[in-house]
């Protein structure tokens, strides 16, 4: 009986310790799992962005701030963090802003004093470089020497009124004592296609023009039987009144804060491939000339070349181009300070890695 009674309680002790170990086997597992299930969320967590779908671009249509942008398109080398690339030409500064506002486009080439006002309008964007440093032009009677003083009593016609050409141009005018309301007349026209209409049908005798609308119509004009050459350099204008060099931060990149944010890789490689491009088209003009000339209807390779150095074209990141595009806006608000949203945009304008 006795050793019955033994062999039962050895028994139980046994079936009790076999599920004990079960017992710790089974929490293991579910430690394991547990932990398993942990790391699993982390690498999650760390996994890389997906490539940007579509990155819209915007410049102007012509041979100007979008020439380093056609190099980027057919090079082709955003494709590792971007599906698809988009450009979109602007017309105009209006169509520019539209764009911009709605969010058609997260990258814009644009007049540094366009991006600085909508900065200042609480438009979430960043300047990113700046690209052209001054492509304005009087254009005016061939033989003629041109200055401000024999300026009095002519008429100019301007493009775009209230932005870039127009704006240099009445800053020069003031600093020259000249009275726009008085002294001379401008007449305002809509784009300076018009502009080089004009000039080729002998109806205008004096215009501004940025390039390279300056340059077309002094070759169509003189096609035409039109005496006319580029007269004024107004960069060279710009530097005789304020003692600076000869140059002006005329226009730039921005982009979307949002960009930014989200796909810093992005911005990165796409500041590398404009500085690419901006040294490519300066050091190779005719190889440059012949590729942009497969974006432009009606422009030849050789008028491009000769084109390309009128343009100004030299890569400097946002924040180094600072100090002159601060003067450079001062200056320009002595004209009116809403050109700039009433104020020099504060450093979160300026875009740094």
């Amino acid at each position: 009986m006795l050793k019955q009674y033994k062999t039962q309680v050895l028994s139980s002790i046994f079936i009790l310790l076999l599920a004990l170990v079960v017992g710790c086997s089974a929490e293991e597992k579910t430690t394991i799992d547990s932990d398993q299930k942990d790391i699993s969320t982390e690498t999650e967590v760390v996994e890389e962005a997906p490539a940007l779908s579509n990155l819209t671009i915007q410049a102007p249509m012509g041979i100007s701030i979008a020439a380093p942008i056609y190099k980027v398109l057919e090079d082709n080398e955003l494709h590792s963090l971007v599906d698809e690339v988009t450009f979109l030409p602007w017309k105009n500064p209006d169509e520019l802003r539209s764009r911009i506002v709605s969010g058609q486009a997260q990258v814009s080439a644009v007049p540094t004093n366009v991006a600085a006002n909508l900065y200042n309008k609480g438009m979430d964007v960043q300047l990113i470089n700046t690209l052209v440093w001054g492509m304005l032009y009087m254009i005016g009677p061939d033989g003629e020497e041109v200055t401000f003083e024999n300026l009095k009593g002519k008429t100019i016609h301007v493009p775009f009124r209230g932005d870039m050409p127009d704006l240099v141009f009445q800053y020069l005018l003031q600093k020259n004592n000249l009275d726009i309301t008085k002294d001379v007349t401008i007449e305002y026209v809509a784009t300076p296609q018009e502009v080089v209409q004009l000039l080729a049908s002998g109806k205008a005798e004096y215009a501004i023009l940025p390039e390279h609308t300056a340059s077309l119509a002094v070759a169509k004009a003189n096609k035409e039987g039109q005496n006319v050459k580029k007269t004024m350099n107004l960069q060279a204008e710009w530097a005789k009144v304020t003692g600076k060099e000869p140059r002006i931060p005329q226009a730039g990149i921005i982009v979307t804060g949002e960009l930014v944010r989200e796909y810093p890789e992005v911005i990165e490689e796409l500041q590398n491939q404009i500085a690419q491009s901006v040294q490519f088209l300066n050091e190779q003009p005719a190889e440059g000339a012949e590729l942009l000339a497969k974006y432009q209807e009606g422009l030849e390779a050789p008028f491009i070349e000769k084109l390309i150095p009128a343009i100004n074209l030299q890569f400097v990141p946002a924040q180094d181009a600072r100090e002159e595009l601060e003067f450079f806006f001062t200056e320009l608000s002595t004209v009116s300070l809403d050109i700039i949203g009433g104020k020099l945009p504060d450093e979160g304008f300026y875009y740094q890695k």
